[in-house]
């Protein structure tokens, strides 16, 4: 589909919005890596994403006006790199708009493309890959990777700021309603079907939300790139 799709098209919203997200295995993701291109140290958060990988899959372009929702995943598998990597594989059957982990973020869709993220959720969100599992438990999240834990709380407040969205979680029941915020892909295979429960029960979205409004409050003076 190409082509900018308006707020008015309330079929072609409908259509784009069947579209989620379909993790391929680990062992495909880790056949994507290219160790030259990896980042050797962890780069500052508040980085410009790379934008070596361009997603091949998305449904043409929306008002960046329209976009209410910061979507978090989990990309079941290790590294920023491969997720990006296989959105931008012929085979890929999904798109985000960030991939991130401990050490770098990788941009593979521009705001105003429609992704093949998550189900109800493509035409108004934002969609932002964390580099893990929603089998994680929380200590994993918040502890070992605490790096792409901040990483992905400043990206998510940067955007909440771009966009003009409050920095508060949205549940299913919200989401029906066409409440603006942060929210996850179980939360839309919830509230729109899917069959999807990334990032997981683990991921610590408390801790996590404190931390994307102690970001957002510091990001009122600074130019919103990412």
């Amino acid at each position: 589909m190409s082509g900018i799709i308006l707020p008015g098209d309330a079929a072609l919203i409908k259509q784009v919005d069947r579209l989620e997200n379909e993790h391929p295995e680990r062992a495909v993701l880790l056949s994507l890596m290219d160790s030259a291109v990896r980042a050797p140290v962890a780069q500052p958060i508040s980085s410009t994403c790379s934008r070596r990988y361009r997603a091949r899959r998305s449904s043409g372009q929306r008002p960046v006006s329209v976009i209410k929702w910061i979507v978090l995943h989990s990309t079941e598998g290790d590294t920023a790199q491969g997720a990006a990597a296989w959105f931008a594989n012929n085979d890929s059957r999904g798109s985000a708009h960030l991939c991130l982990d401990d050490r770098e973020c990788y941009r593979t869709l521009a705001d105003n493309q429609i992704p093949w993220g998550a189900a109800g959720a493509n035409y108004y969100g934002f969609h932002i890959e964390q580099a893990g599992y929603a089998r994680w438990p929380t200590l994993v999240w918040s502890t070992t990777h605490r790096q792409m834990f901040d990483r992905s709380a400043y990206k998510t407040a940067l955007h909440c700021r771009k966009f003009g969205i409050r920095p508060y979680f949205v549940s299913a029941a919200g989401l029906r309603q066409g409440t603006p915020g942060v929210t996850t892909h179980k939360q839309c295979s919830d509230a729109f079907g899917g069959s999807h429960w990334d990032p997981g029960t683990g991921w610590p979205r408390y801790p996590y939300m404190l931390r994307v409004r102690q970001w957002y409050a510091r990001l009122d003076h600074v130019e919103l790139v990412g």
